[in-house]
């Protein structure tokens, strides 16, 4: 009788018996399903239909501009600052330059860049750009001992004379994002002036990072920075992490690579001052 009363189904026995079940499926989904007894957690992605691999590859070969639109977005969603290291190698009055390996710090708001070369620097070894400071000008450390001790560091505009006597393209053009849209800026108007001839480049690897190859091809006109362009755009961050240039003799005019690359490191406008970066402010 007792097993009957126990068993009988009354309001009261049926919510704590579903209570009881509850609790028994909540523990067993808290218990790790790996074997070693770490807990395992997915960090999700901003990623979508729009940007899955097939997405990606029907863009490089139908439609850079897309491409690299999409890359730009992504980059706005998820970017605020990062680390990397850039190999810069240029072409400067018909010499090419030798291979410059850099050390950089970006934030992308305000714009901030801070470089330190870490390999055959130019006539400065550090440079720090922070837009809208100091007039829109860098502060540069001379490369040279001497002219460092007469200077510790001097103001430059970053597109005056003297630094484009070293470079193709100006501290403050710098970056993912800017970078993209100078890119997007030469395929529109080469495709409205009907010069446009784009090419799928297949896949490649640089720097050990997985990349999709986008070749462009453009016609001597003086509007235009190359011949043929290589955009390798990384699979995993939707970014160009190596641009490849050759002018009209088919010679290399620029290379740019991004490597070791760390993105939302936490940079803040502390790690873009003159202390911070070992460069005493010029007088």
């Amino acid at each position: 009788m007792a097993v009957k009363q126990l068993l009988r189904p009354t309001n009261r026995r049926m919510r704590w018996l579903v209570g009881l079940l509850l609790v028994g499926l909540f523990c067993i989904q808290c218990i790790p399903s790996n074997p070693g007894g770490h807990s395992t957690v997915a960090i999700a992605k901003n990623a979508s239909p729009a940007d899955s691999p097939q997405r990606i590859a029907d863009l490089a070969r139908a439609d850079h501009v897309a491409l690299l639109a999409l890359c730009r977005q992504r980059y706005v969603q998820n970017v605020r600052d990062y680390t990397c290291t850039l190999i810069k190698q240029e072409r400067i009055n018909g010499a090419l330059g030798d291979e410059q390996e850099i050390a950089v710090k970006f934030l992308e708001a305000p714009f901030s860049v801070a470089m330190t070369w870490v390999r055959n620097a130019p006539l400065g070894d550090k440079v720090l750009y922070v837009e809208g400071k100091y007039d829109n000008q860098m502060i540069v450390r001379p490369s040279n001992a001497l002219l460092r001790m007469l200077a510790p560091s001097v103001f430059r505009k970053p597109d005056g004379p003297e630094a484009m006597r070293n470079t193709l393209r100006p501290a403050s053009t710098f970056g993912f994002h800017r970078g993209l849209r100078d890119l997007v800026a030469v395929y529109e108007e080469a495709r409205k002036a009907g010069d446009l001839e784009q090419r799928f480049g297949g896949y490649a690897t640089v720097e050990g990072r997985r990349a999709i190859v986008l070749e462009r091809y453009l016609p001597p006109k003086d509007e235009y920075p190359a011949w043929k362009t290589l955009v390798y755009i990384d699979l995993e961050h939707f970014v160009p992490i190596c641009i490849e240039g050759y002018d009209w003799q088919k010679r290399l005019s620029c290379r740019y690579v991004y490597k070791d690359i760390a993105f939302n490191v936490g940079l803040t406008a502390d790690d873009f001052s003159p202390e911070a970066n070992g460069l005493p402010l010029p007088k």
